[in-house]
């Protein structure tokens, strides 16, 4: 029996309901609508304490988006109208409802600051992209055009301003400069202006000049970015639809339970000291928890979970890129009240802890997992997966600590079956370089943003010999079986193979790929065959027996530079027949 006494559930209820808060505002139409916090689930915290809030199902019913500013003189809601279209349309109408909510909270304390005599009613702003026109492919900006301007119609009786967007207004985005983001915020201003004055229009253009110079004073504030990429993996990458998933502390904790269970004599309570007991210990925790992994992957199917797990995989690669592209626009937005680098360093740690156990995963289902007659990868079984080879590394890597001597061979264990080792040389050494290396990578990124810009073809292919030795392209043959120059090729061939299936995960047959590269490439047989081994990973009978030419370390995923790594290796080969 666990009792959980008051004092204990008091705190969170408390919490949690302040940052829900969960209750009615009222609406243009004297009626009353449900609504909670909208950044209760902000990655910064400086946007859960602001006074903005998303309106519940009855908007939702109707295909409105519609949030609201809740200050002292009275609620100021922001809408998009619904418009027909597919799930690009809702997609992009979404991003710039929830895009400029958070900049409108900080426009509607402003204009009430100037004129505090203003009505208590709630007021409206209304955000009309029924015109806009939003096109597959990029388009560029002919010389000499004059792209449209929203226009702001204010009815003073229904206390609402609607600002209406021509066709062609996404092409402002288009450009280094928050130039669409100035002209949308300003629009807003106008209506929020114009309702607080009792004016239809008139508004006094250095007012509006000085609005945004204090709520978008930063160039570098930006809501929305459309940029042309020549690289099609990055638009595909771009396109997908499966959303990151990141390791649950919950999930990777409860995998610890029992974990020292029947593999050591030490009693629970006591401690392991001396270097041989620590490692001793470890290697058994590393070898229960391999044997735990493979008994679940032999009861899912192969191709289920190679699936699923490419898919988170790729997934916190786009979340990676996005990051970096936006990483200009997140610094000007956050930085005067959080420490950016900090959360986004945070967010960089969620995606390593989720991408090494994936890649992890791939390595071992490939090998363990029956092709057939497997029951279908859950996401409740994936979580638990992942948490597992999460567990596998971090186990490992303590092993390791011990064995190099950077930690002292001292391991307490506890009555839950859990163990715990001292890490400091993590947290006094790895951790001060990773936050040093992530801040500069993150400072370049945001440095590089007007690059994204530049409208450059990518240049002509340079051949392996105008830049390699004879020597070295001689070895990397003798080495790999083909030259270079094949090698391009090859991978070449696979990013188009992903174009033509619109998808980053590609499922094919072996004979297919090999006559695409033969056909299309002109790979010789031999090429073929050589290209398929060097970048293939092929079914064996067991994950943890190397194959032919390889070691250990080339498998066991805490080490680096392995050479069965599936990022070395991208193809995953279920066999090695034609219709595999």
């Amino acid at each position: 029996m666990i009792a959980i006494s008051n004092d204990m559930v008091l705190p969170v209820r408390e919490e949690v309901r302040n940052l829900v808060d969960r209750h009615v505002i009222q609406t243009v139409a004297n009626s009353y609508s449900p609504a909670i916090r909208f950044g209760r689930y902000a990655y910064f915290k400086s946007m859960q304490g602001r006074p903005i809030y998303s309106s519940s199902l009855g908007h939702l019913r109707a295909g409105v988006l519609a949030g609201a500013v809740e200050t002292p003189r009275g609620p100021s809601w922001l809408l998009v109208i619904p418009r027909e279209g597919d799930e690009q349309i809702r997609h992009l109408l979404y991003e710039m409802w929830s895009g400029f909510i958070g900049l409108y909270d900080r426009l509607v304390i402003e204009v009430e600051a100037l004129y505090p005599e203003a009505t208590t009613d709630a007021i409206e702003i209304r955000l009309n992209f029924v015109e806009l026109v939003v096109s597959e492919d990029y388009v560029e900006p002919q010389p000499g055009m004059v792209i449209g301007a929203p226009v702001v119609a204010v009815n003073l009786e229904l206390r609402i301003a609607e600002v209406r967007f021509p066709s062609d207004f996404l092409m402002h985005f288009q450009q280094p400069e928050n130039t669409g983001e100035r002209l949308v915020l300003r629009a807003i201003a106008n209506g929020l202006v114009s309702l607080h004055q009792g004016v239809t229009e008139g508004v006094d253009e250095t007012v509006l000049d000085g609005l945004m110079n204090r709520v978008l004073g930063d160039s570098g504030m930006r809501i929305f970015h459309i940029f042309r990429t020549y690289y099609p993996i990055e638009h595909l990458l771009s396109r997908q639809t499966q959303k990151p998933i990141f390791l649950a502390h919950e999930d990777f904790v409860f995998s610890k339970l029992r974990l020292s269970e029947g593999y050591t004599a030490a009693r629970p309570g006591t401690s392991l000291t001396t270097k041989s007991e620590c490692n001793e210990f470890l290697h058994r925790v590393v070898d229960k928890i391999w044997c735990q992994i493979r008994e679940q992957l032999r009861q899912l199917d192969r191709g289920s979970v190679i699936r699923e797990v490419l898919r988170v995989h790729e997934a916190v690669i786009q979340n990676r890129g996005h990051w970096r592209r936006t990483a200009q626009a997140v610094l000007a937005l956050y930085a005067p009240t959080e420490d950016v680098y900090a959360v986004a360093q945070e967010r960089e740690s969620d995606r390593n802890n989720v991408s090494l156990p994936a890649r992890t995963i791939l390595e071992m289902a490939i090998c363990e997992c029956p092709t057939a007659g497997g029951h279908q990868l859950s996401r409740w079984k994936l979580d638990e997966l992942l948490a597992k080879a999460a567990l596998l590394v971090e186990v490992a890597m303590d092993s390791d600590a011990v064995n190099s001597d950077l930690i002292e061979p001292r391991i307490g264990l506890h009555l839950n079956g859990e163990y715990d080792i001292d890490r400091g040389f993590h947290n006094t050494v790895i951790k001060p370089f990773l936050t040093a290396y992530f801040r500069e990578g993150f400072e370049g990124a945001a440095g590089r943003y007007t690059k994204l810009y530049r409208d450059e073809h990518p240049a002509e292919r340079t051949r392996a010999d105008e830049v390699f030795s004879a020597d070295f392209i001689r070895a990397f043959q003798v080495e790999f079986g083909l030259t270079p120059d094949e090698a391009v090729d090859g991978l070449a061939e696979l990013m188009d193979l992903a174009v033509e299936f619109q998808n980053v995960v590609v499922e094919t047959t072996l004979g297919d790929l090999k006559t695409r590269l033969s056909k299309t490439r002109g790979l010789s047989s031999e090429a073929c065959e050589a290209f398929i081994r060097t970048f293939g990973i092929f079914h064996r009978p067991a994950w943890d027996k190397p194959p032919p030419g390889f070691r250990m370390k080339d498998i066991i995923p805490w080490r680096f530079r392995r050479r069965l790594s599936s990022t070395a290796k991208p193809i995953l080969l279920f066999g090695e027949h034609d219709k595999d």
